[in-house]
């Protein structure tokens, strides 16, 4: 699910705190950065979990129309095609689904989050897409795969109130609702109806490999400060590091680190990465001068035979403690 990018950021996010933090314990740093990581996943699992409640909402509206003083005939016999949905099905058969939403506490339930999930059935009922589907006389899996996509995209990712429930639930999630809605879709697109629960969700880290980036990348941020702002000051001759922007000098320090620890990854992604992220989380001149000054010292470091780029992943590198 995490993109490399999106591990950078949080880093960075991570390091920030913790350099203009009171508490310099590494481990505690590690242990949020590793927190607002796993939050990712939780957004995700909370996501999917509207499905079900969706569902929960449709079947009550269909219990209650019965027990009006005067029901109609449409009340009492419904159209069940959406709660018989199904992918809603298979959504609601699936194992690690449910154990996370248990683990994870997440409910929908409370006077706001009910708010949620109510405007949404409504807007829902209320659409051309909703109508179609209802009254379109097929029955297959794939049209009901379909549907659920497309209320998630319509109806649920872009509603404003499900993204304050969402602000409110965690500080974390204010960057993270683009990558979690695309695997959530991810998720919805790759059900078939052969799935016995579609029992694997997508994983927060692709693999261990990442998990491991993500720890050295802040560990060695931090441990190897005087090395690497030694490096950074060598090439701003007339500046004192102290005066630079602060965002910019933890940037090059990741750069740094990325460029040295990790074999694999081209010095041109580090560079193109970093100057990336500078464009959203530093000053309006700091593309230029990460750009500038990383260029300066990768080439020192490769003439001294300090970058050297060959094999995959950390090549078994460890974490140090």
């Amino acid at each position: 699910m995490l993109s490399r990018r999106h591990i950078r950021i949080k880093s960075f996010l991570a390091l920030y705190a913790y350099i203009f933090s009171n508490n310099k314990e590494l481990d505690k740093g590690e242990k949020e950065l590793m927190f607002s990581l796993n939050k990712v996943y939780e957004l995700y699992v909370t996501l999917l979990s509207v499905f079900n409640e969706i569902k929960n909402v449709s079947e009550e509206k269909i219990e209650n129309a019965k027990t009006k003083l005067r029901p109609t005939e449409d009340d009492m016999n419904p159209n069940m095609k959406l709660v018989h949905n199904k992918a809603f099905a298979l959504l609601n058969q699936n194992s690690q689904l449910k154990k996370d939403i248990d683990n994870m506490k997440i409910q929908w339930r409370s006077d706001a989050a009910f708010t949620v999930i109510s405007q949404i059935f409504k807007e829902l009922r209320s659409s051309e897409d909703y109508t179609a589907y209802m009254n379109s006389g097929a029955d297959s899996f794939e049209e009901d795969k379909e549907f659920l996509i497309t209320i998630f995209k319509k109806f649920v990712v872009n509603n404003d109130l499900l993204h304050e429930v969402l602000e409110d639930n965690s500080i974390f999630w204010n960057d993270d609702l683009d990558i979690v809605a695309m695997a959530v879709i991810k998720t919805l697109e790759t059900m078939s109806e052969s799935d016995s629960g579609i029992e694997s969700l997508s994983p927060l880290f692709k693999d261990k490999t990442d998990e491991e980036y993500a720890r050295l990348l802040f560990r060695h941020s931090i441990q190897k400060e005087d090395e690497l702002e030694n490096l950074i000051t060598a090439q701003t001759k007339n500046w004192d590091v102290d005066r630079l922007a602060k965002t910019d000098v933890i940037l090059m320090r990741m750069a740094l680190v990325e460029a040295m620890e990790f074999p694999s990854i081209p010095v041109k992604v580090t560079m193109n990465e970093y100057i990336e992220i500078s464009k959203f989380y530093s000053t309006p001149k700091s593309k230029g001068f990460i750009n500038g000054l990383l260029d300066k010292i990768f080439a020192k470091l490769k003439e001294d035979g300090k970058i050297n780029k060959s094999g995959r992943g950390l090549m078994n590198k460890s974490i140090p403690k």
